[in-house]
């Protein structure tokens, strides 16, 4: 049995930084929300081990892929996942590097394909813990399709479906560590007042002028100073007829929401002679949309 799923990208509309943790993680909130970019995942059982192929020789295949080590995981955590074996196949679409969640949206899939396909029948909040251990952006991938983050990310609160909108990401063709921009965030000058609020209530009432007039990332600041071509995105769609501008999580995608798509279209076509990757998509509604029914078919899940 062969089994094929999407895995969304992500975008950050709002990140404030609150504090810095014990544990050397930042306490963060922020407004998670989906975004219609896929890599995609076949899964087949079989063979000896968990095995991982992908489409581009860049991305790793070994225990160092999220892919992977989701899989090691789930086996480890479920009742006889130890005797499961599979072969997995990546299609990569999803820059990596870029502030899109790829990697963690590729975990929390496999997570639920394979919870599916090994027929685990373990509920959401049986996954979330182990989500949790693989990475702070792991969960929200298992939920909605929007939601509030906060602590590292993975405390979640989700956000009720608003009218879809355009956004049009700029991908400078560059991997920016996200351990790189934190080390170099001065939390003294980030903002005080948090407007998490302020941004879900736009939000949710599909106001868009509003909600990109309200966009707000902490970490911007230190993104652009550092990495020029990010800038240079960044002012780029900033001169197009967006409703709001702003970097994606750590970067380096910036991304521009649009209300009117007419005006997405023409600033995806100016955008294309730039040096860089350009995505035009829309939010994501339900998970429905990318992942099969038989997947979504658990309790909690």
């Amino acid at each position: 049995m062969k089994l094929h799923i999407k895995t969304p990208a992500k975008i950050n509309l709002g990140l404030w930084i609150t504090g810095k943790r014990e544990d050397g993680f930042h306490e963060l909130e922020t407004l998670f929300q989906m975004v219609g970019l896929y890599d995609e995942l076949e899964f087949e059982n079989g063979g000896d081990s968990v095995a991982l192929t992908c489409n581009r020789d860049d991305i790793p295949t070994d225990g160092s892929n999220l892919v992977v080590r989701a899989a090691e995981a789930l086996r480890e955590r479920a009742p006889g996942g130890k005797d499961r074996h599979c072969r997995i196949h990546l299609e990569k679409h999803i820059p990596s590097g870029a502030g899109l969640g790829g990697g963690s949206g590729n975990a929390a899939g496999t997570l639920l394909a394979l919870n599916h396909l090994w027929d685990l029948r373990l509920s959401r909040e049986d996954l979330l813990p182990i989500a949790a251990e693989l990475g702070s952006d792991v969960p929200f991938f298992l939920g909605t399709p929007t939601a509030i983050g906060r602590g590292r990310g993975e405390k979640l609160t989700p956000v009720k479906t608003a009218s879809t909108f355009s956004v049009l990401l700029l991908y400078p063709r560059l991997s920016v560590s996200t351990a790189e921009v934190y080390n170099h965030l001065n939390l003294k000058l980030t903002s005080m007042e948090n407007n998490i609020s302020i941004l879900t209530e736009f939000f949710s009432q599909s106001d868009i002028t509003r909600l990109g007039a309200c966009l707000h990332n902490d970490l911007e600041p230190v993104v652009l100073k550092r990495f020029k071509k990010v800038r240079e995105a960044w002012e780029f769609l900033r001169a197009q007829n967006a409703q709001g501008v702003l970097v994606s999580g750590s970067g380096s995608t910036v991304f521009a929401i649009f209300s009117d798509a007419r005006q997405a279209n023409q600033a995806q076509a100016q955008c294309n002679a730039g040096n860089w990757d350009t995505f035009l998509t829309e939010t994501v509604s339900s998970l429905s949309e990318f992942l099969p029914e038989a997947v979504l078919k658990y309790p909690g899940v």
